[in-house]
């Protein structure tokens, strides 16, 4: 059972990447509705080699990346880790206990995920709404919608830099482990999938 107040149980999050010129570490804020922070993304350290190739290249797609989820009082709530060159990600709580993955599924058209439990079974999908993949759904088994995610413009700061802002809506509807799930991906999928925005 989510303690009250988890990052888990919030029906709308509003998550803010940390404006840098240069992005080397992902660094996301999570609000909510009323501008307050009560949670963070962040990522772990990074290898040489990754950190030499996020500089140097535009691989950055295909690098390894672990983020925590932080939730209020910067408690883990849960961790999402990429490994190197695979398109699957991992999600745990902070006790290690896994939750499910996340899989990008290989196709032609608007970029679609498949979530798994942590045996493998399908529990829900999520759907891009466009051929940029900002704006997504997530469904259920059922196919019914139990979360999106939609970008909002961060202003002139997105000219020069990475710096987005989404709005993230979880239906109370929604239950462990698909909840966390859905979560999960709503908070980290342009960080984890996509990264730069000249990898879409």
């Amino acid at each position: 059972m989510m303690p009250a107040g988890s990052l888990l149980t919030q029906q709308v999050l509003i998550v803010k990447q940390k404006l840098k010129l240069i992005e080397l570490r992902n660094e996301y804020d999570v609000l909510d509705p009323s501008g307050r922070q009560i949670g963070a993304v962040v990522q772990a350290s990074q290898s040489p080699l990754a950190f030499l190739a996020r500089v140097f290249t535009s691989w950055d797609v295909t690098l390894p990346i672990t983020l925590h989820i932080l939730g209020p009082g910067a408690v883990t709530e849960l961790i999402v880790h990429k490994p190197w060159f695979t398109w699957r990600c991992r999600v745990v709580r902070a006790d290690g206990q896994p939750v499910g993955e996340i899989t990008k599924q290989v196709r032609l058209g608007k970029a679609r995920f498949t979530l798994l439990d942590p045996r493998g079974a399908q529990l829900g999908e999520v759907r891009a709404h466009n051929w940029r993949a900002k704006d997504f759904s997530v469904f259920d088994g059922a196919g019914q919608a139990i979360a999106r995610v939609t970008k909002r413009w961060a202003g002139l700061r997105e000219l020069f830099t990475d710096a987005d802002t989404y709005v993230v809506e979880v239906s109370p509807s929604a239950v462990d482990p698909l909840r966390s799930l859905a979560v999960a991906t709503c908070l980290v999928i342009d960080v984890v999938m996509k990264q730069k925005d000249y990898a879409d």
